[in-house]
């Protein structure tokens, strides 16, 4: 970035999935229901209401997902609806286990679009995104019980939507991205840090958000793409219920200068223990600027 000739911006908004191989944090209550046929989700408006969505009655299209806990089976959802303000779409990704389905993560995004009268190519950057992810096991009401000491290392994926605001009044572009993330528990001291970049590279995919919304690939942000970015989350306290909340970010690049970043992640442990004791995975959703 030549941040002598002009003045950008970059932010990464996405959800996570950390997989195992302050406040309390996390969501305060579950957005999700899976019965092992019809996923419900229900979010919460700027207003102080309720946006329910349920792919018995809302479902836009639908198709598999391999997912990465073994002995799961995975299904992704696209959800629509619309009214006379505008467009509401809701992506949803659900793994289950196959003995009980009930046993179910959920993660996806709700997209706003106010004041849109069509369905077909929906611009990214116009849309208010909220991420969400749930399940039972990362459940606020049945907390983990967390061991006293030792670390446990999580790695899996994380993917979003990358927002590029370019100079001189020009549009905000936007793609989607998916990196690899890791985080690092350690239950001695009672905090977790993680990565967005830190193994392997940040990279515009279009895994998701393409294949339902149709987007049109922005040529800003291959001019701009994210790779060799480093997005570090510093260690965050964990709370007695498992979740933790925090808001210190720094971002790296080895060929510019980040003048200034922002940013926060907030995500929950889960309530299974692994083999060792320690919480099978993280999960969680984050964002930065810079």
């Amino acid at each position: 970035m030549n941040s002598t000739a002009r003045l950008t911006g970059l932010s990464f908004v996405l959800m996570l999935a950390a997989c195992s191989g302050g406040g309390d944090g996390g969501t305060s209550a579950r957005v999700t229901d899976f019965d092992g046929e019809v996923l419900r989700v229900s979010l919460e408006r700027p207003d102080g209401g309720r946006e329910s969505f349920s792919t018995l009655r809302d479902s836009w299209h639908s198709w598999s997902w391999f997912p990465i806990m073994p002995d799961q089976s995975g299904r992704r959802w696209s959800m629509l609806k619309t009214d006379r303000d505008g467009v509401s779409v809701v992506y949803a990704l659900v793994s289950w286990d196959n003995d009980d389905p009930t046993d179910y993560m959920s993660a996806g995004f709700w997209m706003r679009y106010d004041g849109f009268g069509r369905t077909h190519r929906l611009p990214a950057e116009a849309a208010r995104i909220t991420p969400f992810i749930d399940g039972p096991e990362i459940d606020p009401g049945a907390p983990p019980d967390l061991p006293v000491s030792g670390t446990a290392h999580y790695v899996g994926s994380a993917a979003g939507v990358y927002r590029y605001n370019g100079a001189g009044g020009a549009e905000p572009v936007a793609e989607e991205f998916g990196a690899t993330m890791t985080v690092e528990a350690d239950f001695g001291a009672g905090t977790v840090a993680g990565c967005i970049g830190c193994v392997g590279d940040i990279e515009l995919q279009r895994e998701h958000l393409y294949a339902i919304l149709g987007w049109r690939r922005s040529q800003g942000a291959r001019d701009l793409p994210p790779t060799d970015y480093e997005i570090r989350f510093a260690p965050t306290p964990i709370g007695r219920g498992g979740g933790f909340d925090g808001a210190a970010v720094s971002v790296s690049h080895p060929a510019r200068d980040v003048a200034r970043a922002s940013g926060s992640w907030t995500g929950r442990l889960s309530n299974r223990p692994a083999a060792g004791g320690a919480p099978r995975l993280a999960a969680g959703q984050a964002g930065a600027a810079f």
